[in-house]
């Protein structure tokens, strides 16, 4: 009996043991520095797909295989686009995808097709035939920079793009300091100086910077959203059409905005630079910001 306990304890030791140590290896897998993805050429490879079928919601669909990390990793795709086979010049998509199955925004594809040409605006933009575009993928391990690699190239025959450049967003400074000049499309040319401007990185984000040179006695103004006459798209510090005293602490104003035509004043201002932020990213709580530079 005292054998049979014996050899019952061994048994159970070792059992354990091998679980105890096989048990790291599989939670804590060595990622293997990749060698080969796949991206699939589309079904629609050789049709005439149209980008701006449905700007809102088209999509291409593509599909690639998993990067060899040695085990099932959960990876991040992105999609590259150019126009030259060799890639010398491209563009990632921002998305980023977590299956082998991407559905690419057919704007974002339009976008990138647009800067590879060379686009800045619409007024460069020139409308061309569908064309021969190139895709790949690339694969990568989130925070693990030595696991990214790149798919074969593969092309799409026949894309017809559209302008679908994202440019940043503008609101228009409108008062004293540039003559209380009509706020209308006749007048374009001259707010083009008068201009806030969204951040490059943050298209849609509805945050407008500008710094402007105030003469002396001539701080007051409000913002208009467009060019459409003095009533319709109006926005200062109240919704009568009166202006209203503001001042600064430590060269600094932080206060509020709203939709009116009551203009931001401060009495006895001596001239200068001033940078100005308008956050209309929040309806409900917009805000502005005066920072007196120098």
């Amino acid at each position: 009996m005292k054998k049979l306990s014996y050899i019952l304890f061994s048994f159970i030791s070792l059992v354990l043991a091998t679980a105890s140590c096989s048990g790291p290896e599989e939670e804590n897998p060595v990622i293997q520095t990749p060698t080969k993805l796949v991206l699939n050429t589309p079904a629609t490879a050789n049709q005439y797909v149209d980008l701006g079928y449905d700007k809102e919601a088209g999509t291409v669909n593509f599909t690639c295989s998993q990067a060899d990390y040695g085990f099932a990793a959960s990876a991040n795709y992105y999609m590259q686009v150019s126009l030259d086979a060799t890639f010398a010049n491209f563009v990632e998509l921002g998305d980023a995808y977590t299956s082998c199955n991407l559905n690419v925004k057919a704007s974002q594809i339009a976008e990138a097709i647009c800067k590879l040409r060379g686009i800045t605006s619409e007024e460069t933009y020139t409308d061309e035939p569908a064309r021969k575009v190139y895709f790949r993928v690339r694969s990568q391990i989130l925070k693990y920079e030595d696991t990214s690699i790149l798919s074969n190239v593969v092309a799409m025959e026949k894309i017809k793009g559209y302008f679908a450049l994202r440019l940043p967003g503008y609101i228009y400074l409108v008062g004293a300091p540039e003559g209380w000049t009509g706020p209308s499309e006749d007048n374009k040319a001259h707010y083009e100086p008068w201009k806030l401007f969204e951040d490059d990185n943050a298209v849609g984000s509805k945050v407008y910077y500008g710094e402007f040179d105030i003469p002396a006695d001539k701080f007051q103004f409000r913002f208009y959203t467009a060019l459409t006459g003095w009533d319709k798209d109006s926005y200062g510090i109240q919704e009568k059409d009166a202006p209203k005293d503001i001042s600064m602490t430590n060269g600094i104003y932080d206060g509020a905005i709203v939709k009116g035509k009551g203009s931001y004043q401060l009495p006895g201002w001596a001239g200068g630079k001033v940078k100005i932020t308008v956050n209309m990213s929040n309806d409900s709580k917009m805000t502005v910001k005066f920072e007196k530079v120098g």
